[in-house]
């Protein structure tokens, strides 16, 4: 008798150019064979697991998986780059519920989406299958990653495939695995978290980690796209997010046994925040320290894809597109600007305050009118004047002895300040 694992169906995208792991259930030795090349495995307490050698994109092929004179075909299999789309409710909100059109590709772009916890947002029509990212499947497929597998598959002329494992409302502790939470004093230490964080049933330490992340992997992928943030914003655990997101990315990395695994994640928008304690600007904050203080992780910015007061905006195409032009960068190595403009520096000079950003292009530039606010040594808050020059924003304080700069730095401002790319900057607070 053989089982493969559900993630192991007709019309799947395989991971090209790499050695590729297939796992399952049986109890004698298990061929698996696709496009004339064979591998062989045995299977140790009831459980194999096979790599087949790499393969360049292509298709379609048929899979065989043999074990005792029994046969699995697998049909209309292509190999192309294949990225996990991961996090809570904006990754996984569907294409119904945020109805942008999608682009037009002529390669196979495809998505697999793991069973919901939640029994009404159950899917069968599009959970554990692979289905065609179109229009037909909108009620059951993410938005955002289909608009990026859509955005590869034409930039890069290869399919492209999404493995979507993501679960609304949740947690980033509960996407840690067990032995980290074990090991790691920082949970002992820790365990008071915002109430909406634990009235969910998923939201135990490792709960999406075991019921949903070990259950795919190690389905060999090129990357990782990460939304997730909303769930972490009580001022309880907010400023400890960059070091959980850094304890997760290595978990998920010794997982798929690749400590260079890119993430690219999604900044949060600005959004109307209805809980006293909750700290949008410092998850943004946040977000910044783990893309930039960690190895091969980097980070998109949408503060001007937002939807007062609605927490899941429905612009997911920016979000697609945006994250499809930073792997175009990162991952595909193509020369463009592909990062967002970062504050970099403040230099004082009497009452003006000279700012220097990061990845600007051929400069900065301003759809609407700019605040900039400049805090004096007591805290107060003031409206500066600005002037854009390039890569620099001056800041006049108009007499103020300035004590820190602030931009955008609030839960409901929308983001007008974009490098030559069309990327708009971060949010930031920047001390003098």
């Amino acid at each position: 008798m053989i089982k493969i694992s559900p993630i192991f169906c007709d019309h799947m995208i395989l991971q090209r150019d790499v050695p590729v792991k297939i796992w399952g259930e049986a109890d004698l030795p298990v061929t698996v064979s696709i496009d004339f090349n064979s591998s062989v495995c045995w299977s140790r307490d009831g459980a194999f697991e096979i790599t087949l050698p790499p393969h360049k994109a292509g298709g379609p092929y048929t899979m065989f998986v043999e074990c005792g004179g029994e046969v699995i075909k697998l049909h209309d299999i292509y190999y192309g780059d294949v990225y996990l789309a991961g996090g809570q409710s904006n990754m996984g909100l569907t294409l119904a519920d945020a109805p942008q059109e999608l682009d037009e590709c002529a390669l196979p772009v495809r998505i697999f989406t793991q069973e919901r916890s939640w029994e009404c947002d159950i899917r069968p029509e599009t959970d554990m299958r692979w289905v065609n990212i179109a229009k037909e499947n909108a009620n059951g497929i993410s938005a955002a990653a289909s608009h990026f597998a859509i955005e590869l598959a034409n930039t890069q002329n290869v399919p492209i495939g999404i493995v979507s494992c993501n679960q609304g409302a949740s947690c980033i502790r509960t996407w840690i695995s067990p032995e980290t939470v074990e090991a790691d004093p920082f949970f002992a230490t820790n365990p008071t978290f915002h109430d909406d964080a634990t009235i969910f049933p998923f939201n135990g330490y490792s709960d999406q980690y075991l019921e949903r992340l070990v259950k795919v992997a190690p389905y060999t992928v090129r990357g990782v796209i990460w939304y997730q943030g909303e769930s972490d914003t009580a001022d309880t655990i907010v400023e400890h997010y960059a070091y959980m997101f850094d304890l997760m990315v290595k978990d998920w990395r010794r997982l798929w046994g690749n400590d260079d695994l890119p993430f690219i994640t999604v900044q949060l928008t600005y959004h109307t925040v209805d809980r006293p304690n909750d700290r949008w600007e410092l998850m943004r904050d946040q977000q910044v320290k783990a893309a930039l203080e960690g190895h091969n992780i980097g980070m998109i910015t949408i503060g001007d894809a937002g939807d007062l007061p609605d927490i899941h905006p429905r612009d997911k195409k920016t979000v697609g597109l945006r994250l499809a032009r930073y792997a175009r960068g990162m991952i595909y190595g193509e020369d463009i600007v592909y990062k967002p403009p970062m504050c970099t520096g403040a230099v004082l000079d009497g009452d003006t305050v000279t700012l220097s950003f990061s990845d600007t292009g051929e400069g900065l530039y301003e759809t609407e009118e700019l605040t900039f606010l400049v805090a004096d040594e007591s805290g107060t808050d003031h409206k500066a004047s600005y002037e854009l020059c390039g890569d620099k924003v001056r800041v006049k304080a108009d007499g103020i002895k300035p004590a820190a700069v602030k931009f955008c730095y609030d839960a409901e401002s929308a983001v007008h300040l974009y490098s030559s790319a069309d990327l708009p900057a971060s949010p930031f607070k920047i001390t003098l």
